[in-house]
């Protein structure tokens, strides 16, 4: 028989010569543990299951900043979740709900706490976030009672952690339609500065064309370009005509022929209508403000300056096209007051503690009771041997632990 199997049964004969002694050791941790467990504080858990709403845009752009929002040691499992439920993470983590909650419950009170920065970090530990797989968000809280907890305490703890659990829900609810609300109220603020100084640049352009339109007489430019180039064909046209008919009349008769004067005073008109039409009433500059025909010469620059007019009051109306239902949606936003929050499932009394687990309790002491309680029979063991082969050894070992 191998040394090792003799050493087995040299251990399984100390402890059945000291059985009745593991016994009784065993028998009354175990009641003793069993009583104690009796007298422990309960702990019990509520919780509640809310819905974040859908995502709305978001004119600020908040969603990278929220995103990096460090949300870790608050118990909270995230996965790839909403900006919306990122927001309602950050509610929850924030110390302003916190103390709320604090102050509502009496919680420095509660918890023996000797000011609000530990009975926050208190009630943080005893708060816990989970986002579900569907998006949705369980909150529970943890409410515990004090020593030897009569029925009165049992009851007032499982009512507190329900209450707890609705309450954070409540004031999630409202401290978010607060920052939604500040929110849309800068935004709408930002807006209509941004509305008053377009349609005051709107103004300014359409004077601005006005003024244009009423010093050049140019009311509708492509319109009269348009009919000055048509007219100034025609005109031209006829010149060339009469400079052909007056031409053939001197070849066949004098010039002093009754039909070639004539035809040189039409011919002289008709010069004399083209120059005004070029020149502007023969550049002279006497243009009334009835007169619709422009100078040819200034068309280039009277384009060019009417279409840089033009063009601003398009821009103008297109952004006031652009920011005005912005405006109307921003101050929509800020008057609204929606739930921001869906509650699935209401915090209920919690009937099942979630501590002590006294079978567990009981089991562990045991455990360790048996441990001790062999640890010490071998070690008397080992001293009474040590006494009977080694006297000297075991009085060295003895003068150690002696005063």
């Amino acid at each position: 028989m191998s040394q090792k199997m003799h050493q087995w049964i040299d251990f399984l004969d100390i402890l059945m010569r000291h059985k009745k002694l593991l016994l009784v050791n065993f028998l009354v941790v175990s009641i003793l543990a069993a009583a104690f467990s009796l007298i422990l504080p309960k702990v019990y858990r509520a919780q509640t299951t809310i819905l974040p709403p859908a995502e709305e845009g978001d004119a600020l752009g908040l969603s990278s900043l929220i995103s990096k929002m460090p949300l870790s040691g608050f118990g909270i499992n995230l996965g790839g979740v909403s900006e919306e439920t990122y927001s309602i993470l950050a509610v929850l983590k924030s110390r302003t709900l916190m103390e709320s909650t604090a102050r509502r419950f009496d919680l420095v009170k509660r918890y023996k706490a000797e000011d609000m920065e530990y009975t926050v970090k208190k009630l943080r530990e005893n708060v816990s976030v989970k986002v579900n797989d569907e998006g949705t968000v369980t909150i529970a809280v943890k409410c515990g009672t004090s020593m030897a907890p009569n029925k009165a305490k049992t009851e007032d703890a499982q009512r507190t952690s329900m209450e707890m659990a609705n309450f954070l829900v409540a004031e999630l609810d409202r401290l978010n339609k607060g920052l939604k609300t500040e929110r849309a109220r800068h935004f709408r603020g930002f807006i209509e500065k941004r509305y008053i100084q377009n349609r005051e640049d709107l103004r300014n352009a359409e004077e601005a064309l006005k003024r244009f339109q009423q010093s050049k007489g140019a009311f509708s430019l492509p319109d009269q370009v348009a009919a000055e180039i048509a007219a100034t064909s025609k005109i031209r046209a006829e010149i060339m005509a009469k400079e052909m008919e007056a031409g053939m009349l001197e070849q066949f008769f004098s010039s002093g022929h009754p039909e070639a004067l004539k035809t040189r005073a039409v011919l002289r008109e008709l010069n004399r209508k083209y120059g005004e039409i070029i020149q502007g009433n023969g550049g002279s500059g006497g243009r009334t403000q009835n007169d619709l025909m422009l100078p040819m010469k200034d068309l280039p620059d009277l384009g060019i300056q009417y279409a840089r007019l033009y063009r601003e009051v398009m821009l103008q109306e297109k952004l006031m096209e652009f920011i005005l239902p912005q405006y109307e949606q921003a101050k929509i936003q800020e008057a609204r007051n929606t739930p921001t929050v869906q509650v699935l499932d209401e915090a209920v009394i919690p009937v099942k503690r979630i501590k002590p687990k006294r079978a567990f309790f009981v089991l562990q002491w045991a455990a360790i009771s048996l441990f001790i309680s062999v640890s010490v029979i071998l070690i008397r063991e080992y001293l009474e041997r040590l006494r009977k082969t080694d006297n000297r050894q075991y009085g060295k070992l003895i003068g150690l632990f002696r005063p």
